[in-house]
């Protein structure tokens, strides 16, 4: 997530303002015209075991609403909020939910305060902070807007990396690429030091996925882009990808 693209021209990290591809592969999952990812799927498990009816869910970094037709598996009727740093998501998610009068959907900055005078009582942000410039603020952020559980799926390793996936083949006169991705990985201990210090501690969960699953999408959806499987993980081009999903919860004492 970042700035809204109405508001000022994206920066060159932010491809997903202009992605139709993404928009469209992942409206087509919000309307169930494909099948949930796999990460939706153990989203779905982690908040299950943490829900109750009645309780106020926030998911940051929403896009078309994709991870909804998941938990509405959950409870039909879940007060859910999805705001996302893009309008061209947020007018898509409410045309897909228009119907689903307990689904709320925002444009909201993730590097500003979300909602940290009315927190939701669970929140999820999945595959956004490895794509932003520093993932410190966002996630500060997210606990900020967070009462008693938060999940987060992202990239973690022993080893911290930060990386640019080049979009295009054209450079500026320094040699940055003109469009890239963010593709950042870093370690628990970064991680762990940045929720303590909101007054949190953090429980790092081994990513869960069918790689069958993955492979024949990768082959026949993603038509050989997006996420492949080698040697048992997952990876972009060739960029290994060491997912984890997070549970924040309140530090003691």
């Amino acid at each position: 997530m970042a700035s809204d693209k109405s508001a000022k021209t994206p920066e060159a990290w932010q491809i997903w303002a202009d992605e139709p591809e993404v928009l469209s592969t992942l409206a087509k999952r919000a309307k169930n015209e494909l099948p949930q990812m796999e990460c939706t799927k153990q989203l779905v498990k982690l908040l299950r075991s943490a829900y109750k009816p009645g309780l106020r869910v926030l998911d940051v970094g929403c896009n078309a609403g994709h991870y909804l037709r998941g938990l509405l598996e959950i409870d039909a009727k879940m007060n859910y909020t999805g705001v996302d740093a893009y309008a061209t998501y947020i007018n898509e998610a409410k045309k897909i939910y228009k119907g689903l009068p307990n689904a709320k959907f925002a444009v909201k900055d993730i590097f500003k305060p979300i909602f940290p005078d009315e927190p939701f009582d669970i929140t999820f942000c999945c595959n956004v902070l490895l794509h932003l410039p520093d993932f410190r603020a966002p996630l500060r952020h997210v606990l900020e807007s967070t009462r008693t559980v938060c999940f987060v799926r992202t990239l973690v390793a022993d080893s911290a990396s930060i990386v640019k996936h080049v979009q295009g083949e054209e450079f500026d006169d320094q040699g940055n690429p003109k469009r890239f991705a963010f593709e950042n990985t870093y370690t628990p201990s970064m991680i762990s030091k940045c929720a303590a210090a909101a007054g949190w501690k953090a429980e790092f969960i081994e990513d869960e996925f069918d790689a069958e699953v993955l492979a024949a999408e990768h082959k026949k959806l993603k038509a050989g882009t997006g996420t492949a499987i080698i040697g048992g993980k997952q990876a972009d081009g060739n960029i290994i990808f060491n997912w984890k999903f997070i549970r924040f919860t309140r530090a003691r004492g």
